[in-house]
């Protein structure tokens, strides 16, 4: 029986170049954010300027409401009153994001409306910073890494991020969650997609990348010590460790079925609350009007178009850029499991008669921005992108104000 080999401290590995710390996604991040935020208020100003000389369907009531308008006076509702002091319509937006500005009203003075613009603002930001690192490290190209992070501020839907919407949050946990599968940390996937999934149904998609990842590093030669321990290690750390495999396949299982169970969680919340299972889904369905196959919509609303009747122009440009990017994304080699979850959110929300708010569904769709960033690798093209998705930005946020456009 031999000697047990003696305890070997490894040394630690070089510093990160500087282009690799988080510092340097900050800046571009927050560059976007700000001239986000630029071109928001501007949109007001533009609003209230055309607010005496359009026909409003709403009046001015979207005007008063501000940041809190549309989605965001639902979530208002919700966090000041919970779903048994709210409409039953409210019912239909899950629980994780109001509950997280009850949570943290007192710091606000018991302000719930302040806390939502708040958590949503920071949690935009803070997503465009991980989103950097997510593409550092999956494509590997810094400028276009860079890139990513300004222009997720600058696509045209990206208004809602400034708003009292989820999608902020939506946004940090979805690149969170594309991170921690890239890094083969699935502890912290699971944890992060049962969390997404209780912030918007839509959550519930990230099923599909993480199932893809779990299933392409399910091999002894992947195995990662975050199998073990919910680290926030690098990829190459470690590799080769003896982990078990029951381990591993554990910690991927639980990952995938994560975002379902965080919808059902959701569900449970909102039914405990209102006393009425389903009521969620039953609300969506009447506001979707029904489900029917994506490629007849997309069809339906081109034809539509071309006729003149531009109820789904925008929805209608949208899809058409984000099927675009799916394109671009596959010449670009992007992983599978990114192509997988772009194509799987844009089926799904092409898949209802009323597809109001793709733009911001597609939003989500964290590798199309990546996309669009790979593409704008020569100048003209970022001075393109830049240009287009300011006037959107001003232009949608003023379409939305006066209640001509459902964001």
């Amino acid at each position: 029986m031999g000697l047990p080999a003696p305890l070997v401290t490894p040394e630690p590995g070089p510093a990160p170049a500087p282009a690799d710390r988080w510092s340097s996604g900050v800046r571009p991040a927050l560059v976007g954010f700000l001239w986000a935020r630029l071109c928001v208020a501007a949109g007001f100003v533009v609003a209230h300027v055309l607010s005496g000389r359009v026909a409003l369907p709403d009046g001015r009531l979207h005007l008063s409401e501000g940041l809190l308008t549309w989605d965001g006076a639902f979530y208002r509702a919700l966090a000041a009153g919970w779903y048994d002091g709210s409409t039953t319509e409210a019912a239909r937006f899950f629980p994780l994001f109001p509950a997280a500005a009850r949570a943290v009203s007192p710091l606000f003075l018991g302000r719930e409306d302040i806390a939502l613009v708040v958590i949503a603002n920071v949690s935009a930001l803070a997503g465009a910073v991980v989103l950097w690192r997510l593409a550092v490290e999956v494509i590997g190209d810094h400028d276009a890494a860079g890139r990513s992070a300004w222009m997720v501020a600058v696509v045209p839907s990206a208004f809602v991020l400034a708003f009292a919407y989820s999608e902020g949050l939506s946004l940090l946990l979805v690149a969170a969650t594309l991170l921690m599968a890239h890094r083969r940390a699935f502890w912290w996937v699971a944890a992060l997609g049962l969390a997404s999934s209780a912030v918007r149904p839509v959550g519930v998609l990230l099923v599909v990348p993480i199932g893809v990842e779990a299933l392409r590093t399910l091999r002894a030669s992947d195995l990662h010590p975050t199998d073990l321990h919910p680290t926030d290690q690098h990829p190459t750390a470690g590799r080769g460790a003896d982990v078990p495999t029951s381990v591993a396949v554990a910690a991927r299982l639980t990952a995938v079925v994560a975002p379902v169970v965080g919808l059902g969680l959701a569900m449970a919340w909102v039914g405990a609350a209102t006393g009425d299972d389903g009521l969620p889904f039953r609300i969506q369905r009447q506001l979707r009007a029904g489900f029917r196959d994506p490629l007849t919509r997309l069809a339906q609303g081109i034809w539509d178009v071309a006729r003149f009747d531009f109820r789904d122009v925008y929805n209608v440009a949208f899809a058409v850029v984000f099927i675009a990017l799916v394109v671009l994304s596959v010449r670009r080699r992007q992983p599978l499991a990114w192509i997988a979850y772009s194509v799987t959110t844009l089926v799904v929300a092409l898949s209802a008669n009323n597809i109001d708010s793709l733009g911001r569904y597609g939003l989500l769709a964290l590798p199309l921005v990546v996309a669009l960033a790979q593409w704008a690798d020569i100048r003209w093209r970022q001075v393109l992108v830049g240009a287009v998705g300011s006037i959107g930005l001003v232009w949608l946020t003023t379409e939305a104000l006066l209640g001509r456009v459902i964001p």
